[in-house]
């Protein structure tokens, strides 16, 4: 039964009970408003309206139409503390360093009141908002402070504090956080301004940020749905920036044939199969890193993934499932490549014997380091960046060996369900967004292929 109460300004307060908290310690409400809707009307008049708004009021907070009156950031936080056990903690991090500026100018809004016209709002400012990232330059030659210090990179970074790319990072001469700069410098025992030159990155967000944004919001939203807290989201219909269409730098065909040939001559063996693997599976970086012996299956040729690895400063080296339901696959290797595997598999153990207690391979991985420890996440990128060096090849990342694979199996006929299923896409419209290009020059090139078988039978018939 809803509770009425007039206020002095002439308008009600209609309050409705609707049970009680989760713990039970408290009732929960829900609340409106209710003027008369014309001037002149009688108390009875009065009366009789505000029965009828009090009665619709009451179904609509029994059918979930009402909601609190949380705001976006309480609403936020409440989200965090349901999924976080839930979330990758790259992904977890993410979500965290978006919240700022939707706390700032979303946040203080309740939930119910927010409108897909407040969003497109939202993303045009961000359209104009800029990083503000403050960056650092390495202005001494780190490599060498280190060797003349005569400490590891590895004891380096643990001291500092640091991930090892970005001390790798401070080799090349590449930007890196200053905060992270700060830490280095504090393990030198400097001064930042003697070791660093500051710098800021004063560009603006990027159309795939704010598409970013967007996606957090809409999470938040779609969940605000799910437990009755508003009707409808209202990241629909919102007004995005347009991404502009990167194309994938990745090797042609008579350049992946030249590295697996210069590969078979020149790397050592388990690079030869961790390259292999990427170019004739198309499989992710950490689904190869992640794989153990028992995920081969050599008798039918066969690779199973089944989990990925991560590294975390916090956490080190981690195992979990792979990135969507669809990436647990099972793949068939050709013969030449599960020959290769089965070398590795011998030189391993033979490694294994030889070091003996100095061997940890606990997890009987299949790439390791060379005391069988998990090999690190960067280690076959500065691989494959060395090895295009000194062999004149194009330079690519481990990741474009995955659209390599891709773009030759859609030229060699496979549809795109096929694509997606060796791949391990989610989605088959993940598929086709990524290879949209390619796929269009397969379809052009099978269809002129069509065309000319039908226009030689054409003009045989008209020479005859």
């Amino acid at each position: 039964m809803a509770h009425i109460d007039k206020r002095p300004n002439g308008s009600y307060r209609i309050k409705v009970f609707c049970g009680y908290s989760a713990d039970g310690t408290a009732q929960k409400t829900q609340s409106m408003t209710w003027k008369p809707p014309r001037e002149g009307m009688s108390d009875k008049q009065i009366e009789k309206a505000l029965q009828k708004a009090a009665v619709e009021f009451e179904q609509k907070c029994a059918g979930g139409q009402i909601v609190n009156t949380v705001k976006l950031q309480n609403f936020i936080e409440s989200w965090f503390e349901v999924h976080e056990g839930a979330l990758k903690p790259a992904t977890l991090k993410k979500y965290r360093d978006l919240c700022p500026r939707i706390f700032s100018q979303l946040g203080h809004l309740r939930l119910d009141k927010i409108k897909t016209r407040d969003l497109d709002g939202f993303l045009k400012w961000l359209a104009g908002e800029r990083n503000a990232t403050a960056l650092a330059k390495c202005k001494i030659d780190l490599k060498q402070t280190l060797r003349t210090n005569r400490e590891t990179q590895k004891a380096f970074c643990e001291r500092a504090g640091v991930d090892p790319h970005i001390v790798r990072s401070c080799y090349h001469n590449s930007a890196i956080l200053w905060d992270n700069a700060v830490k280095i410098a504090e393990a030198l025992e400097k001064q930042p301004a003697a070791v660093f030159e500051k710098i800021t990155d004063d560009s603006k967000l990027s159309p795939k940020t704010i598409h970013c944004y967007h996606g957090f919001l809409s999470t938040i939203f779609t969940y605000a749905v799910k437990v009755g807290e508003i009707a409808v989201n209202p990241c629909y219909n919102c007004t995005l920036p347009k991404i502009p269409t990167a194309e994938h730098k990745i090797l042609t065909l008579e350049q992946a044939q030249k590295l697996l040939r210069i590969l078979d001559e020149n790397a050592p063996l388990k690079y030869r199969c961790f390259f292999y693997i990427a170019i004739y599976g198309g499989f992710r970086r950490g689904e190869i890193l992640g794989l153990r012996w028992s995920d081969i299956d050599f008798d039918n040729e066969l690779i199973h993934i089944n989990r990925a690895v991560h590294w975390e400063k916090d956490k080190g080296f981690y195992y979990t499932d792979p990135k969507t339901a669809k990436s647990r696959r099972t793949v068939r290797l050709p013969e030449r490549v599960m020959l290769l595997l089965k070398q590795q598999h011998n030189e391993q153990l033979s490694a294994a014997l030889t070091l003996g207690d100095y061997w940890h391979n606990s997890e009987n991985l299949v790439f390791t380091a060379d005391n069988g420890s998990q090999m690190g996440m960067g280690t076959p990128y500065t691989y494959l960046k060395k090895f295009c060096e000194e062999y004149e090849l194009p330079r690519v990342s481990v990741h474009s060996l995955r659209h390599l694979n891709a773009t030759l199996l859609i030229n060699s006929g496979a549809n795109p369900k096929t694509v997606q299923a060796l791949l391990g896409h989610s989605l088959a419209s993940t598929t086709l967004n990524l290879y949209a290009h390619e796929i269009q020059s397969a379809e052009a090139a099978a269809s002129a292929a069509v065309a000319a078988m039908l226009d030689n039978e054409l003009n045989k018939r008209k020479a005859e």
